[in-house]
């Protein structure tokens, strides 16, 4: 008997023994064989976490806190982290509520997925730490805004809601029920409804892609009514002349209508000519069009006048426009025009250039002269 109560004794201590470890191990997660990664987390408050709060990176545990210490300007947070976690440096530190009952815990939340990682003995600055609002803050905050709330604002409106809603229980339960019966039949027809979604998307992004041409087009229809509008007396007569009109015409084709068709035939034929001859065409109109200002420099009372010079001699531009030698009379000359040309037929002849001593400028118009300037009084030529 003594040795059957031994054993069993010794087999109560043994199972002790087993669910203790499996507490501090897969519960605690106390491991005596590993040493865990500690790292110091310096925070501007405690924000409600104590001794053995839970340590998470992105919300998975990692760690628990093992100590809560004070320090200058704030707390200094120590936890102990399962070694094989790799939490990036570059990362954000946050105190959480774990629920609405307040279960403070400590979150990693870094910024990116590279390295360097936090290794044993790291330190979070305050700077990249966040506090839960204090629960005093919200209650003050709530006192704010019930102290801003109006009792008889809010009971009148209270008031108005329930007149507007008085006796219309029938009609909302109608509009509810016609609600229910709308999404019913856009869940039978939902696969359709979704591609003329997607259609939709795709032909509104289009008409917004052709906005400037829609805008351009709408104020150039604005502009074409507008004068419709103007020309309305000339098109209501247009239009009461048009049968009278028509009826001519329907009178000729019936009395000519051979004529006329072969009348068009040759009109078919000279527009073809005349578009395949078109580029040679737009050269010669505008060169034509020069001919009739030329041909009136020299046509006067009827008569071509012509003047021919049968000895070419050298002359010298002053750059004065060209007169028209039907033109009669004789003006007075430009006194600031000068001899242009130079070579060895011309001789230079004038007063600008005759000889003159070092430094003198006078060979030229004066500053500010005008080149166009005429001589006043009794004609005289200089240079």
């Amino acid at each position: 008997m003594r040795a059957r109560g031994l054993a069993t004794i010794l087999a109560v201590l043994a199972m002790l023994a087993i669910g203790l470890t499996y507490l501090l191990v897969a519960v605690v997660q106390i491991d005596p064989f590993r040493a865990p990664m500690r790292i110091t987390v310096n925070l501007a408050r405690s924000g409600g976490l104590l001794d053995h709060s839970g340590v998470t990176y992105r919300g998975y545990p990692v760690g628990r806190v093992n100590a809560i210490e004070l320090r200058p300007g704030g707390v200094r947070v120590v936890v102990a982290v399962d070694p094989d976690t790799r939490i990036p440096a570059d990362t954000d530190v946050a105190v959480a509520n774990l629920s609405a009952a307040g279960e403070q815990y400590l979150d990693f939340r870094p910024r990116t997925e590279r390295g360097p990682f936090l290794a044993d003995g790291a330190v979070i600055d305050q700077r990249d730490t966040r506090l839960p609002t204090p629960f005093t803050d919200t209650v003050n905050h709530l006192a704010t805004l019930a102290g801003q709330i109006d009792p008889a604002k809010v009971a009148v409106v209270v008031d108005e809601m329930s007149k507007a809603f008085n006796g219309s229980a029938p009609d909302i339960a109608r509009a509810l029920d016609g609600g229910d019966f709308l999404l019913a039949g856009l869940e039978e027809v939902l696969p359709e409804t979704v591609s003329t979604l997607r259609n939709g998307r795709i032909v509104l992004g289009t008409v917004n892609d052709l906005r400037p041409e829609l805008r351009e087009f709408a104020d150039s229809g604005r502009s074409l009514t507008g004068r419709l509008r103007d020309a309305d007396p000339t098109i209501r007569t247009l239009l009461d002349d048009t049968p009278e009109h028509l009826k001519l015409i329907d009178d000729v084709v019936r009395e000519d209508g051979p004529s006329v068709a072969a009348l068009l035939g040759d009109l078919g034929t000279v527009t073809h000519v005349v578009a395949t001859r078109l580029p040679a065409i737009s050269q010669f109109l505008p060169e034509l069009a020069r001919v009739g200002p030329a041909a009136a420099l020299i046509v006067k009372d009827g008569k071509a006048q012509v003047l021919a010079d049968l000895y070419p001699r050298p002359s010298c531009d002053y750059g004065t426009p060209r007169r028209s030698p039907t033109i009669d009379g004789s003006p007075p000359p430009r006194i600031y025009k000068y001899c242009t040309q130079e070579g060895p037929r011309l001789q230079q002849r004038g007063s600008a250039n005759v000889p003159r001593p070092r430094g003198d400028d006078t060979a030229g118009p004066p500053p500010g002269a005008d080149p166009n300037e005429r001589a006043r009084g009794p004609r005289h030529y200089g240079g």
